[in-house]
């Protein structure tokens, strides 16, 4: 009701606009510089609407470029996003070949294309295409210059991998003389000056460990725990027990609580004929954490009473009767409280468990010792057997009776 009421206005409207426009159409005169434009009234406003509607139809055609010019890249970035993913799963699936053709293809529409470059190069050094790993990672500096530093240490890790530990050193070395070295490239220099046997330069790379708040303490403290524990291993060499000492308090005390630290302690403490110390730090040690090496030298100790460190280590085997190393060092106290048929019992455990070439000698020596020639002889041929890996694939040999 309502909508007829306004087209009837509007026809209304209209045909009295008609009429006046009849009696007096109007006149409208537009002078640009020397040119003069008449038309009438009527003529002037179907110009105007006719522009109106050119405009906005220019306007429109414009705005369908621009917006199909957008959903061409939204596509394509689609696509790459596609490849992307599926490039990853290839690499992570071992199909590298595929994962470097994704990858690479994509990079150029992905979001990040300096991070598809770089893992396409890993998959180019998976496949040894040294060549093209060396492109993509210059494609990914040249993308993105600000990250430099992640494509030099992809390249020093992938160094790493093929066993070209001096030219990842000297990667790392360049990145950090630009200061543009990061936390993952500390760790990996420090790793390096380890392996090659640099202490003087990974110690003085300490500080700024500590300081890298990427990087935990607790792997830290174990990157610098060889050099610190270097004294500690002269001091065992030369049995000087003051020297070993003194190494010892130097430690940081991060370094210290490490369970490699205190079988390094206990080893130069024994090798200082000190078993009473090398014994207490074991035991806390062990105590709260059945560290194989820590169990492995307890069973080395020589007290004065053989007995005492033989009930501590049976009270742990209580708690963990299944454990082969345990076993294995029970068995050696026994031998030095001259428990002989104990100690047979607990070799043979911890054999069974864990076969065991030093394990299987002694007790051969222990068999051959106790008259039991036989079981020694098959003792050895055990041991000899898990040396080589394989028993022999000979002919049963006859003897002839003459």
């Amino acid at each position: 009701m309502k909508g007829a009421a306004i087209v009837a206005l509007a026809l209304v409207a209209g045909g009295l606009l008609a009429h006046l426009l009849l009696i007096d159409p109007g006149y409208v005169a537009v002078r640009l510089g020397r040119t003069l434009f008449e038309t009438t009234l009527p003529i002037f406003a179907l110009l105007l609407a006719g522009g109106y509607f050119l405009v906005q139809a220019l306007l429109g055609a414009a705005s369908s470029r621009a917006r199909l010019a957008q959903l061409r890249t939204e596509r394509r970035r689609r696509r790459a996003r596609e490849e992307t993913q599926r490039g990853l799963l290839d690499l992570a699936a071992g199909n590298w070949k595929s994962a470097e053709e994704l990858l690479s293809r994509s990079a150029p529409d992905a979001d990040s294309p300096a991070a598809n470059y770089l893992v396409a190069a890993r998959a180019a050094d998976l496949l040894d295409a040294v060549a093209r790993r060396d492109e993509w990672l210059a494609r990914a500096q040249d993308d993105a210059p600000g990250e430099r530093a992640a494509a030099l240490v992809t390249l020093a890790e992938m160094q790493m991998r093929r066993g070209q530990d001096e030219p990842a050193l000297q990667t790392l070395e360049q990145l950090d003389a630009s200061g543009d070295l990061n936390s993952r490239g500390l760790e990996l220099m420090a790793r390096l000056y380890q392996k090659l046997g640099r202490g003087a330069e990974l110690l003085a790379l300490g500080p700024r460990l500590r300081s890298a708040k990427e990087l935990p303490e607790a792997q830290v403290n174990e990157l610098l725990a060889h050099v610190h524990l270097e004294g500690i291993r002269a001091a065992g060499e030369h049995a000087d027990k003051a020297r070993l000492e003194k190494a010892w308090s130097d430690l940081p005390r991060g370094v210290r609580r490490l369970p490699q630290s205190i079988t390094t302690y206990a080893r130069a403490a024994m090798a200082c004929q000190d078993h009473p110390a090398a014994e207490k730090i074991l035991r806390e040690l062990i105590d709260g954490n059945a560290d194989p090496g820590a169990t492995r030298l307890y069973g080395d100790l020589v007290l004065a009473d053989p007995l005492a460190p033989l009930e501590r280590a049976e009270a742990w085997l209580r708690k963990r009767p299944d454990d082969a190393e345990l076993l294995a060092s029970c068995a050696r106290l026994c031998l030095r409280a001259e428990l002989f048929g104990k100690a047979r019992s607990y070799l043979e455990a911890s054999i069974a468990r864990r076969p065991s070439q030093e394990n299987s000698l002694i007790l051969a020596d222990l068999l051959e010792q106790m008259g039991e020639h036989t079981r020694a002889a098959a003792c050895l041929r055990q041991s000899v057997m898990q040396s080589v890996g394989r028993r022999t694939n000979l002919p049963r040999v006859r003897l002839r009776r003459r």
